[in-house]
């Protein structure tokens, strides 16, 4: 691939801040609708039956949260339904942890598929990601983690298919995925009640990360020249 076309891919990549603010409008949205429909028994009901599995609540929402990633389940989701089930402070790490064995799954069998059929199912991410791979190495997948790139499995397969060692791919996606899920967790966990100071909190620490992963977007965007 050109450079002339790398380049635009990976700025197009990076320049996306209002992609943090979307998935928080559609999670409200989704939660205004279960809301009017089921009615506010309906997260204690869930509550109930997870509280019921014991010690093998948390273990069983890994599990499930794990499978859900490699089948391209939206993170900002998942990370909502465990601030809701668990709390944000138990629902952090659970989430976190379904979430890197998930990508570890999804890297795993992407590894196995052909870099064509990756490429066809990735379209212009993946000039993109090889053009930032190609000039930060590992330290990229630390920064298309910590921000919001499109689907949170779909990356997991892209990166898989270039030459990204599992080790590196878990390390950088580990440490760039927990900002958003600690902040988005906590929504999900502060969200029946938006008028309190820690939902408040929450989501003044979504608007900064947002402003920050903005501001690393361009620096990197510029600091990416033409080849």
């Amino acid at each position: 691939m050109g450079a002339d076309v790398d380049r635009p891919g990976a700025v197009r990549l990076l320049r996306s801040p209002w992609a943090r603010l979307v998935p928080l409008v559609l999670l409200l949205g989704a939660l205004a609708v279960l809301a009017l429909v089921y009615g506010a028994g309906a997260v204690d009901v869930a509550k109930g039956w997870v509280d019921g599995l014991g010690v093998l609540g948390p273990v069983v929402f890994v599990v499930v949260c794990a499978v859900a990633v490699m089948g391209f389940v939206p993170a900002t989701l998942l990370c909502a339904v465990a601030g809701l089930l668990f709390g944000p402070v138990l629902g952090i790490p659970v989430v976190w942890t379904g979430a890197v064995l998930g990508a570890a799954g999804s890297f795993l069998i992407g590894r196995r598929l052909s870099k064509d059929a990756v490429e066809q199912l990735a379209g212009k991410r993946m000039a993109g990601v090889n053009s930032l791979l190609d000039r930060y190495g590992a330290a990229t997948v630390f920064v298309l983690r910590l921000l919001p790139l499109g689907p949170f499995a779909l990356l997991n397969y892209v990166l898989a298919v270039t030459s990204l060692g599992l080790r590196r791919f878990l390390v950088g996606t580990g440490a760039g995925i927990a900002p958003g899920i600690v902040v988005y967790t906590a929504l999900g966990g502060t969200a029946d009640d938006p008028s309190s100071p820690a939902f408040l909190l929450s989501l003044g620490a979504l608007l900064v990360l947002t402003v920050v992963g903005a501001v690393v977007a361009r620096r990197v965007a510029k600091r990416t020249p033409p080849a």
